[in-house]
């Protein structure tokens, strides 16, 4: 449930309505844009409104990440392969589509120099991670994966290319590369061997195992 479930109604459309001119503003002019002045004229409140809800522009952006970040998740449904697809190609539209990539950026950007933006950039890797920490525990908790699957490689192996493909070469972030990413996890990961061939001895190192499918 959310934040707004909570508030009177009015006072709840007025969050969700100045939050999504918020969204407007940063994915038409970037970080630099989201101020209380520039939102404030998008949304058609006025500045006082604003101000009431979030004091401080960081205040507006850390509810403008926490939106953002709730978009970029999944509902696992119990297999693993199609549960990583699923979250990190949830995770890829909220960069391209929606405004989770140039919030991001700017975060990065800024984390370094003022402490504020960089306890915000903590928040949003937490929570990125949520839903995607949670397949890969389960997916260990059965023996599906290998233990050392935890402790981050999962989002350093499945989360880190479509951040180093969306910021250089973001023609290349497709859903094909997504499947991509996840099959090389799976594979390097993978606490089931792969069955062996019943139509003659192993290959050993020189074999090939059955494609998943092509990307």
């Amino acid at each position: 449930m959310t934040e707004t479930s909570y508030l009177d109604p009015r006072v709840a459309r007025t969050r969700l309505a100045v939050l999504a001119a918020a969204r407007e503003v940063l994915i038409t002019e970037g970080w630099e844009g989201v101020t209380v002045a520039r939102v404030a004229e998008r949304s058609g409140y006025a500045r006082t409104t604003l101000y009431r809800h979030w004091p401080q522009r960081l205040d507006l952006l850390r509810d403008l990440i926490r939106e953002e970040a709730a978009v970029a998740h999944s509902v696992p449904g119990g297999d693993l392969r199609t549960d990583l697809i699923a979250e990190l190609e949830a995770f890829r539209s909220a960069m391209t589509a929606a405004g989770l990539g140039r919030a991001m950026v700017g975060i990065g950007q800024h984390a370094r120099e003022d402490p504020e933006v960089a306890e915000l950039n903590r928040a949003l890797r937490v929570e990125g991670a949520r839903v995607l920490d949670a397949i890969v525990d389960a997916a260990v908790a059965r023996g599906e994966l290998q233990s050392d699957a935890r402790a981050g490689a999962a989002v350093a192996m499945l989360v880190g290319p479509v951040l180093f493909r969306y910021l250089f070469e973001p023609g290349g972030l497709t859903a094909g590369f997504v499947r991509e990413v996840v099959d090389r996890f799976l594979d390097a990961f993978s606490a089931i061997p792969a069955a062996p061939s019943s139509t003659g001895p192993s290959k050993g190192c020189g074999g090939s195992s059955q494609p998943r499918g092509e990307v």
